[in-house]
């Protein structure tokens, strides 16, 4: 009997703490009380991402994400006169306990990583304007004869696999090749991008849609990987998710509205460059 409720408390704890997993348990100041009281703290979870959110010197988090956030806090506290602090939250590791927490919390909580905007997220979270069109790009390991028409890929990618993250854009892009162009195609899932990189890397018959972050970051490492640029889609849009309680939003869409707008500025167009460097801004503005 002791046993038994020794194992029922511990089966309480842990499902306790998967709940304020699932959930958060993130806040931060709202709109608000910073004009009221002039200061407070916005909270920045976020999920590392190479070139968006990740680790640079000193172990500093940094990205195209971090540097438009800071844009974003200069300009609240340079408008309004508040003085507007911030601190990252969580570790980073995961997409989807970012994205659950920032739901769950409350207040002046941000989430910051590659973020897709879409329509059944916006009825969980509330969005910010875009900041940026991904750009996924379709990969193979470099002896793999050059796609020249995705039409005719089930002939040029014959007896190769497909790689992907399930429930993701990338999949649905691979079932939507499966369904026009080449029923045979074999589909194999992969946690999380990186893993699909490495499935790719390790199989010479695997091929695979990146997003334009974990691409570059390839390169940057020298990774043996081919770009097909007929296979290349530029459709869903990045932005920044805050909680439906969340009353920063409003203000966000005047940052990025502001002089003209945001995304069109010089600041923003030094930003992409310092992070993804120039092959990926001209990867970007060859995007169709």
């Amino acid at each position: 009997m002791k046993r038994l409720l020794i194992f029922c408390v511990l089966l309480f704890l842990v499902s306790s703490v998967s709940t304020i997993n699932l959930y958060g348990q993130y806040t931060g100041a709202t709109w608000a009380s910073v004009k009221s009281s002039k200061s407070g703290q916005l909270s920045f979870a976020y999920v590392e991402t190479p070139g968006f959110v990740y680790k640079g010197a000193n172990e500093q988090l940094t990205g195209i994400c971090v540097d438009i956030m800071n844009d974003f806090v200069e300009y609240v506290n340079s408008k309004y006169g508040v003085n507007v602090t911030t601190a990252f939250v969580g570790n980073g590791d995961s997409f989807s306990a970012m994205y659950s927490s920032v739901r769950g919390s409350k207040g002046g909580v941000v989430g910051l990583g590659n973020i897709t905007i879409r329509e059944s997220r916006k009825k969980e979270v509330k969005f910010s304007p875009p900041f940026i069109t991904n750009f996924a790009i379709l990969v193979t390991q470099p002896q793999v004869t050059t796609l020249t028409d995705v039409s005719k890929i089930g002939d040029t990618f014959k007896g190769l696999t497909a790689y992907a993250p399930k429930g993701t854009t990338n999949e649905k892009r691979l079932l939507d090749i499966k369904s026009k162009y080449f029923p045979t195609m074999t589909v194999k899932y992969a946690a999380s991008s990186p893993e699909t990189l490495e499935k790719v890397l390790t199989d010479s018959n695997g091929f695979a849609y990146l997003d334009l972050a974990f691409y570059l970051d390839a390169i940057q490492r020298r990774k043996a990987i081919k770009r097909h640029p007929v296979g290349d889609k530029s459709s869903e849009q990045f932005g920044f998710i805050m909680p439906m309680n969340s009353d920063w939003q409003p203000l966000m869409n005047e940052f990025f509205a502001a002089d003209g707008g945001y995304t069109s500025s010089m600041a923003y167009k030094k930003i992409l460059a310092k992070h993804l460097g120039d092959t990926g801004v001209k990867l970007l503005q060859t995007a169709k």
